[in-house]
């Protein structure tokens, strides 16, 4: 709520904020954590007994682009048609943040294989530190000393809820961390796109349109190469030792389903806010995908790791806490410029 809030707040200067927009907002979020909570546990269970992470992921790809294009079709035959990117500038701009996203996505889904929930939510957290990276980077962002607090907090809370973890897999945590080293370039660059002037591509649908081709040539070669030696149509299409194709593409078009409707939630956050603002989102839903983790898989925590969890949440915390003054003090500003903009007009 206080996120929602701030994040609204920063655009009060131009009254373009409304109760409405905060609601939309709180909705948005209100799709994106029980989304992105059920896939986790969902792709955790299934790749139990399915392991071929990295075809399951090819497969969402191409579930969400001809489900994007389903979409379009039936958009474009109630209203106008959609934007459509000349090749050049999908080259420049939408293929690196098209090849990171088939990274972040497949390593994550490959790391998840190796290690349970609870690391995966808090190593995946770190995705902040590169977002904050890429963003100071492309300017996004400039450097506040809440910033470097921030980083402190995370890197050093992760170190100790890895400490003697009896359930850590060094493999899966690299892995993990290569995925949000490219989330952070993902989701600045979208950010960078998606909140341009000419607001080319603001609508999900269309960002997933010119993305997910990219997604799609950039995991394939990986795929190939981890999984290349495993895969033939019997082991495709077995599962609990049987061969039952329907059964398998049923449950990847449902961890499919569950991925495009995240991922168009995502989006939409990042219209509204950016990709800081979108990774703290992540917050409250790491708490609960840590405490789900610890009821229903019976994952262990020990007091240290409990102070690291602390120690995490607190730096995305300390964030969040410093988004909402920059807010603040940008209203504030804008009000003081108002005000002298008034008095010397004012006869």
């Amino acid at each position: 709520m206080v996120l929602a809030w701030s994040c609204s707040e920063a655009k009060a200067v131009d009254g373009s904020t409304t109760n409405n927009s905060i609601l939309k907002l709180l909705l948005i979020i209100a799709c994106y954590y029980p989304l992105s909570i059920g896939l986790t546990f969902f792709q955790k269970s299934f790749l139990k007994v399915y392991q071929l992470p990295l075809l399951v992921v090819t497969g969402h790809y191409l579930f969400k682009y001809f489900m994007a294009l389903f979409l379009r079709c039936i958009l474009e035959c109630l209203y106008s048609r959609r934007s459509r990117i000349p090749i050049n500038e999908q080259l420049k701009m939408l293929a690196p943040i098209g090849i990171c996203a088939s990274f972040d996505i497949g390593l994550s889904n490959w790391g998840l294989e190796y290690v349970t929930v609870s690391l995966y939510t808090m190593a995946k957290s770190t995705s902040i530190l590169f977002i904050v990276a890429s963003s100071l980077l492309f300017r996004l962002e400039r450097w506040r000393t809440t910033l470097g607090f921030t980083a402190a907090f995370i890197t050093s809370g992760l170190f100790l809820f890895t400490w003697r973890a009896s359930q850590f897999d060094p493999l899966g945590f690299v892995l993990i961390q290569l995925a949000s080293a490219c989330a952070g370039i993902r989701w600045t660059v979208s950010q960078l796109v998606m909140q341009r002037d000419d607001q080319t591509l603001r609508h999900p649908i269309d960002m997933i349109i010119h993305v997910q081709p990219y997604m799609i040539f950039a995991i394939i070669p990986l795929t190939y190469f981890i999984e290349g030696s495993e895969i033939s149509l019997q082991r495709i299409f077995s599962y609990r030792g049987e061969f039952s194709p329907f059964t398998v593409l049923i449950l990847i078009s449902i961890g499919g389903m569950l991925a495009f409707a995240m991922e168009i939630s995502e989006y939409f956050l990042l219209v509204n806010t950016s990709g800081i603002t979108l990774n703290i989102f992540g917050i409250i839903k790491e708490v609960v995908t840590l405490l789900l983790a610890h009821i229903v898989n019976g994952d262990r925590l020990s007091l240290i790791n409990l102070f690291g969890l602390c120690l995490c949440l607190s730096g995305m915390s300390l964030h969040a806490i410093s988004k909402r003054n920059k807010s603040m003090k940008r209203v504030a500003l804008g009000a003081e410029d108002m005000k002298s903009l008034l008095e010397e007009v004012d006869p």
